[in-house]
């Protein structure tokens, strides 16, 4: 965990039988070649921060990752850049009898980067490659893409959009379609074609691939790079800070036995966070915890935690990945002061739930069960819609069949004259819960019924304002 944003340590060849492992898993997963970039771009957009929680396998694409990486916990072992990984998986695909497909990039690129891989590797299966005309993310022909892709039916798919776009299209469509592997490629395609020329292998080995970029390209990467300098400084000097900051002792309420046992019957299982010093001790911490939390909400103590490092912050994610494919949540249960800092600045407030008294704890967890799945409501030709906590890939399919079956009815019948979207509980939307709302949006206009979102919160408004549907959906 580096600045809220997480790597997984591996280095090419482990990076590589894990993916190969997950495609005869036949299991989807969504990788993510994250860089600077990246970590600079999700601290002012909390989809792509969720996108690269959430993701399968992230890897450090970049030297400043790696360097970094000592400051917060276990150095990582290696970069593994997507443009060296591409080749590679190519290669080893060749040999496991894996197909590969290649999605966009300019007009025959994908064609031709696939071309030159088969030409090195003449037992690689191509399912097929398509580049699809440029337009923003919400605006593409997704059905058409996916029909593609169902159709060919590839093993692994290379998504070269560029950054963030690639990684919201696998997040959107990752659940549902039966592609083993999805990884963003960014510029690999181009690099293999040569349509861009990669840094020689003595700039990169000194770390300055950087600087060759920025030459072959300075109006388009000289801006993002002096961004990515500024949030290094601002960061950095942040958790400076944080470590100067004295250690506190936080007020709360001691966990008894009397108290776990009437946690226990408001669905709420009570553990303490033990320091984690190894990978071994994290996977066995999360495994211990995970056959506990099944279907209950999760309270963990952590106020005997003076700091978490890069292990510990990533072994609390991984949990509260698994609480939330449960519908539940962990919470965070009486954090210092210093702790509740840290956590702000690597912008995880609003994914760790946390609590300072356990009657808060059981409110929050009350609060979540009643709002998790949002509801409908029909009142004097208004359809109400509650937006549930979370709209997202992952929730949409549940809140979109109810919703749509009661519109449907209403709009039969004659009875509708309004679409009020109540947005007071909604904590976090993607580009799929945009999606929706546009969709909506546009059918409510042609059946000449208004639509309107009330009561949004700033942190999903800035989702909405990153995705530039903003003025569609929140003005009339």
């Amino acid at each position: 965990m580096i600045y809220g944003v997480p790597f997984h340590n591996v280095s090419f060849e482990e990076a590589v039988d894990w993916i190969v492992a997950r495609v005869r898993s036949g299991r989807p997963a969504n990788i993510a070649t994250a860089n600077l970039d990246f970590v600079t771009r999700a601290w002012n957009d909390p989809e792509l921060q969720r996108i690269l929680i959430d993701a399968d396998l992230v890897l450090a694409d970049g030297f400043p990752i790696v360097k970094l990486s000592p400051f917060f916990g276990p150095a990582l072992k290696a970069r593994v850049t997507g443009s060296d990984l591409t080749p590679m998986l190519a290669a080893r695909a060749a040999r496991e009898g894996m197909s590969i497909y290649g999605l966009g990039s300019g007009l025959g690129v994908a064609e031709r980067a696939l071309e030159i891989l088969k030409e090195k590797n003449p037992d690689l299966k191509i399912a097929g490659t398509y580049s699809p005309p440029f337009a923003p993310l919400l605006e593409m022909d997704h059905r058409e893409i996916l029909q593609r892709l169902e159709k060919a039916s590839p093993d692994i798919l290379f998504v070269a959009f560029g950054a963030p776009k690639q990684d919201k299209f696998i997040s959107m469509h990752v659940r549902g379609w039966n592609i083993p592997v999805a990884m963003g490629v960014g510029a690999s395609l181009d690099f293999i074609t040569g349509e861009q020329k990669r840094a020689p292998k003595w700039m990169q080995r000194c770390c300055a691939e950087w600087l060759w970029r920025i030459c072959c390209d300075p109006r388009r990467l000289f801006t993002r790079y002096l961004a990515n300098l500024k949030f290094l400084l601002v960061a950095s000097r942040q958790m400076y800070l944080i470590h100067r900051m004295p250690d506190k002792p936080v007020a709360f309420q001691p966990l008894e036995e009397r108290q776990v046992r009437a946690l226990k019957k408001q669905n709420i299982v009570a553990e303490r966070f033990q320091p984690l010093e190894t990978g071994e001790a994290a996977a066995e911490f999360i495994e211990r915890i995970a056959a506990q939390v099944q279907g209950s909400n999760l309270l963990l103590d952590v106020h005997a935690v003076p700091w978490l490092n890069s292990l510990e912050l990533g072994a609390l994610l991984e949990i509260n990945k698994f609480c939330r494919q449960w519908r539940r949540r962990l919470i965070l249960y009486a954090p210092r002061p210093k702790v509740r800092r840290l956590l702000e600045t690597c912008r995880l407030t609003d994914y760790f739930d946390t609590a300072v008294s356990l009657e808060d704890a059981v409110r929050l967890a009350r609060n979540l069960a009643e709002h998790v799945e949002g509801g409908t409501e029909f009142e004097n030709g208004s359809l109400k819609l509650e937006l549930p906590i979370e709209l997202t890939a992952a929730t949409l399919p549940q809140f979109e069949r109810e919703a749509d079956v009661i519109h449907h009815e209403l709009r039969d019948l004659g009875m509708l004259k309004t679409v009020e979207v109540d947005a007071a509980q909604l904590d976090f939307i993607d580009s799929a819960g945009l999606g929706y709302l546009i969709a909506l949006k546009k059918l409510t206009q042609n059946e000449g019924v208004s639509m309107s979102i009330a009561n949004l919160d700033s942190k999903p408004r800035r989702t909405f304002e990153i995705a530039r549907v903003d003025k569609i959906l929140l003005h009339a």
